[in-house]
């Protein structure tokens, strides 16, 4: 397709999600504290070395959260670089936004490929954010998308081709 393009997404640009996996694992590892503080002057060993692998095993579980979330990410980089990519483009088709609660599916098609946003997901890189928290994707807009497998990793709004003038279209040609 001719015409201008905006791009909408690209996970080039994007950082990896793990803002809420990480305040996920501090917050788990404050109540590890606070359970430390309350059993700190018993006797009872067992109550604080339980709180003390309470905050190690939050933490723990936190940073591998966070390093799985942030090398796919990078992966997700490496196939746009490494143009391990396929890329559709034609008008949103078949559009289901997701729901007003934030927790929904997205689905659309374009030029026949089906696509699914699941809101908030960090499983899979890329385009995680549903029409309704403010993604880009549109009913009825003319878009590419460049994805790898289910990740969308770019998002292009297609301007539409500019219509021939009625001067042109008499003589047959485009101005």
């Amino acid at each position: 397709m001719n015409g201008t393009t905006k791009v909408l997404y690209d996970i080039r640009t994007e950082d990896a999600p793990v803002v809420g996996t990480v305040q996920a694992g501090v917050g788990g590892m404050l109540v590890g504290v606070l359970l430390l503080l309350a059993v700190w002057s018993r006797r009872d060993r067992y109550a604080r070395v339980f709180a003390l692998l309470w905050i190690v095993g939050w933490g723990s579980l936190a940073a591998w959260a966070v390093h799985g979330i942030s090398s796919r990410h990078a992966d997700a980089k490496g196939w746009i670089e490494n143009r391990a990519v396929e890329v559709v483009e034609g008008k949103v088709e078949k559009f289901f936004p997701a729901t007003a609660d934030q927790k929904g599916v997205e689905t659309f098609q374009v030029a026949g490929r089906f696509f699914r946003i699941v809101d908030g997901q960090t499983k899979l890189p890329g385009l995680n954010r549903s029409s309704v928290r403010g993604g880009p994707v549109r009913g009825d807009a003319t878009m590419r998308i460049t994805f790898h497998g289910t990740s969308i990793l770019r998002v292009e709004e297609l301007a539409p081709p500019a219509a021939a003038s009625p001067a042109g279209a008499a003589r047959g040609g485009t101005d």
